[in-house]
């Protein structure tokens, strides 16, 4: 059975002041995820551009007390494990450290601060970097996550995409149960494998975009990466690995060219002035647990002139997200830096 990216569409008229009043008339399309089951709101209206990323606010800020994520001070100034737990209280590797959430909202939730640096910009972040700190995400999870099935790798890059300190790190969390956009793909993946003689729909939906080729961005290592049908941000980017795997099932190498993809598009952002991010690596802690892996950049913007985030309560408090760019049109603007 074919996935549906299903489309509707309504029009609006009315009296245009800044056409001395005459009738305007505008296409308002609302799209349907076949993956997700996701819903957003496209409007094809033109965005300011974004100007270039300046975060010397908050570099500044944080400049005003010690940062406990920096080399001189995350030993005295961040949690360990319990003994019993883990017995040298942190995980290292290379730069990046990794140590309890002094504020947990999961069974197991951990900090991983990436490396030294307190302030990276986007397109800072090297591919061994980003790969060092997945490959600790992998030794966090196997060894403090026993027993333990839905899992996520998570970022909030800079306060205005909810970061709590501007030193670059990661959290991880994993729990029994799914989070309910885990429970709802999870669910979505089940359904479609029943009534397609167990086909996998992340390896469907990534072949129908890659025969569409207009959201189709390339394959990097074990990843295949598409701008969303149906996005949840005006800039959102996803990575799909197929069949029944998830982080800890990826290799050294796979690692490494899931990292190249991450700066690549991180790259991009900051061409875009696209200054704020949040990341979500979605993925299963054992076969069979039935979630497809998924890795989610989406913006985190302030919209010109007025400075208006592009969050609001149609994303907040009706599960859909607008957008003025369509993804046909980022993967444009995209693929030139892909291609580097």
């Amino acid at each position: 059975m074919d996935l549906k990216f299903e489309t509707s569409y309504a029009k609006t008229r009315f009296l245009d002041p800044f056409r001395e009043f005459q009738t305007t008339e505008l296409d308002i399309e609302t799209r349907r995820c076949p993956l997700s089951g996701d819903t957003a709101r496209v409007l094809r209206f033109r965005a300011r551009p974004l100007g270039p990323v300046d975060h010397s606010l908050f570099i500044a800020r944080s400049q005003e007390r010690p940062c406990p994520f920096c080399p001189e001070n995350i030993e005295r100034m961040t949690t360990r494990y319990l003994p019993q737990d883990l017995p040298q209280g942190r995980l290292q590797r290379g730069q990046a450290t990794l140590f309890p959430n002094a504020f947990p909202y999961e069974a197991m939730n951990a900090v991983l601060v990436l490396g030294h640096e307190h302030y990276l910009r986007p397109a800072q972040f090297t591919p061994e970097l980003l790969a060092n700190a997945l490959t600790l995400a992998q030794e966090g999870f196997r060894r403090l996550a026993k027993g333990l099935l839905y899992a996520s790798l998570n970022w909030n890059y800079m306060m205005t995409a909810g970061a709590g300190l501007v030193h670059p790190h990661f959290q991880l969390a994993a729990g029994r149960r799914p989070t309910r956009f885990q429970a709802e793909l999870r669910t979505r993946a089940r359904a479609f494998a029943r009534t397609n003689e167990g086909a996998d729909i992340v390896a469907s939906f990534l072949e129908a975009e890659r025969k569409d080729g207009r959201r189709w961005l390339g394959r990097l290592g074990p990843a295949s990466w598409v701008t969303p049908f149906a996005p949840r941000a005006i800039y959102d980017i996803m990575a799909l690995v197929p069949g029944d795997k998830g982080l800890l099932d990826l290799k050294p190498n796979q690692v490494e060219r899931l990292a190249q993809g991450l700066c690549r598009v991180l790259a991009f952002f900051e061409s875009e002035g696209v200054g704020s991010f949040n990341m979500a690596l979605h993925t299963q802690l054992s076969a069979g647990a039935g979630l497809p892996m998924m890795l989610r950049l989406a913006s985190r913007i302030d919209i010109p002139p007025m400075g208006v985030d592009e969050i609001n309560y149609f994303e907040k408090l009706h599960d859909e997200m607008i957008t003025f760019l369509p993804p046909e049109e980022l993967a444009d603007r995209l693929k030139p830096h892909w291609a580097g």
